[in-house]
């Protein structure tokens, strides 16, 4: 409490810490301060949310912050909370249209920018497979002012939300959104393809976390089967749509690589291809490189 007997952000952003720990919310700590910034309006600006820590709670936000939280612990992921997420040091908007961007997918963007520095043409053509929230496509535009850019997906609802990010990060003219499955709309050459597909198996749904199994789209997410049949049918048409010197990358779940790998053989055969890990050390990105 504070000397006029309201409570105090710091207060709020403890108790708030202690509940979702207890009901098993990861990075509970973290997850507190986002919907705490959230509901004081401060966007990222974590720095001045440990300046307010010691003053009264503005009138109202101890019952905002508390509705908030109710909806986490009720496993609805923070980012449709808040409606948006960080990605590659950029803002997205996000809504259960499509997936929450995850860092992992990260790696797609370092290892696409880092192809078209070292060995890329100028004015490349980049294709975002499966856009969802335009993330990979955005943040490409955005560190490559030369890049054209076309981002699919099957849907509607997920092209316009991507379109919204475009536009909120200034890159729209050099975007392209195109409704259709896979790669099958493209008949330009591509110089890099990035891929986030579904991939994970109708087996492994039952197993997910909650706040994926209950609130993000299913169809972003199952692949098929065994996961991996969606990527399957985008490689065997990928030499179709790639320039001769091209670079696919593709996101993958830690068990496919030997599967992928035969796939990727299967349709560019004598193609370096290779497998890259994340930071967890997991297999997750299949690299073609034509």
């Amino acid at each position: 409490m504070t000397h006029d007997g309201r409570r105090s952000i710091g207060s709020l952003l403890h108790d708030a810490r202690s509940r979702l720990a207890a009901a098993g919310i990861d990075d509970a700590m973290l997850e507190a301060d986002v919907l705490l910034r959230h509901a004081l309006g401060l966007g990222a600006d974590r720095a001045r949310l440990v300046a307010m820590l010691g003053e009264p709670a503005p009138e109202g936000i101890a019952a905002a912050y508390d509705a908030l939280l109710a909806r986490r612990l009720a496993h609805e992921p923070a980012a449709y909370i808040t409606g948006v997420r960080e990605f590659y040091g950029m803002e997205f908007a996000c809504t259960p249209a499509a997936l929450i961007p995850r860092p992992e997918t990260e790696l797609l963007v370092e290892a696409a920018l880092a192809w078209l520095r070292d060995v890329g043409p100028a004015r490349p053509l980049v294709v975002d497979v499966g856009t969802g929230t335009g993330a990979l496509a955005v943040a490409i535009a955005g560190h490559r002012p030369d890049a054209m850019v076309v981002a699919i997906d099957v849907s509607s609802n997920a092209l316009a939300l991507a379109a919204r990010n475009a536009r909120r990060h200034g890159v729209a003219g050099r975007c392209h959104f195109v409704r259709g499955d896979v790669l099958a709309p493209l008949r330009a050459r591509a110089d890099v393809i990035v891929a986030n597909l579904p991939y994970v198996s109708e087996t492994d749904v039952p197993g997910l976390a909650p706040e994926i199994r209950e609130h993000e789209p299913l169809g972003a997410l199952v692949g098929g089967p065994s996961g991996t049949e969606i990527i399957e049918r985008m490689l065997l048409d990928a030499p179709r749509v790639m320039a001769a010197r091209s670079l696919l990358l593709c996101e993958c779940g830690e068990a496919q690589a030997d599967a992928l790998r035969v796939a990727a053989v299967r349709a560019f055969p004598g193609a370096w291809i290779d497998m890259r890990q994340d930071l967890a050390g997991l297999d997750r990105m299949l690299c073609i490189e034509r």
